[in-house]
């Protein structure tokens, strides 16, 4: 279940700009522990590129809820994280990344296309629509269909997000053979 205080925004803004080394380390933690080695992003580096967006789902806790929050079960997390409240009251605030999304917006051609170049939800907050919720504020924010289509590669034996996507409307196109490696390859899909 996700929390209440659930919140998407692009990153970096202003308001959160205090917290970021703290979402950059969260979100290469969560990098690191969900995609094979030569899968991840320096994450720093790809955020500085200026046709590459970063929204990130997050919620707000204290500083005292975090350190109760990593000596817990996993059943234990998801009801915390469900019970959060928007009452921090005087505590240290925490910003808590829950999944994230990179994508490229290129309008310079007479096709404008948005690329998805990363999805990644927290394990805890997996199977409740964040995925979903992600690519949706995307496809808002850059006007797919509408003014553009947009595009992304997905392993071919990843079956939970093909499901995903096509959930949201994208159709695959092709096979890429050997896109990852050798001997993994990902489907094209597109949703225009």
């Amino acid at each position: 279940m996700l929390p209440e205080n659930l919140q998407i925004t692009v990153f970096p803004t202003k308001s959160l700009i205090k917290y970021q080394e703290s979402i950059i380390h969260q979100i290469e933690t969560m990098e690191r522990k969900t995609f094979p080695k030569n899968e991840i992003m320096t994450i720093k580096e790809e955020i500085a590129k200026k046709t590459n967006t970063l929204l990130i789902a997050y919620y707000v806790s204290t500083e005292n809820e975090k350190q109760n929050f990593e000596n817990k079960s996993n059943k234990e997390k998801k009801k915390e994280i469900s019970e959060a409240k928007n009452d921090l009251s005087k505590k240290h605030k925490v910003i808590k990344i829950l999944g994230y999304l990179i994508y490229s917006h290129i309008s310079l051609s007479i096709s404008p296309v948005t690329r998805i170049l990363k999805l990644c939800i927290h394990p805890l907050s997996r199977r409740n629509g964040l995925g979903r919720m992600l690519l949706e504020c995307t496809i808002k924010k850059t006007s797919v269909p509408q003014k553009c289509r947009a595009e992304l590669y997905v392993d071919t034996e990843r079956l939970n997000a093909i499901k995903l996507y096509q959930k949201v409307g994208f159709k695959i196109k092709n096979k890429v053979k050997d896109y990852y490696e050798t001997g993994r390859d990902a489907w094209l899909m597109e949703l225009s």
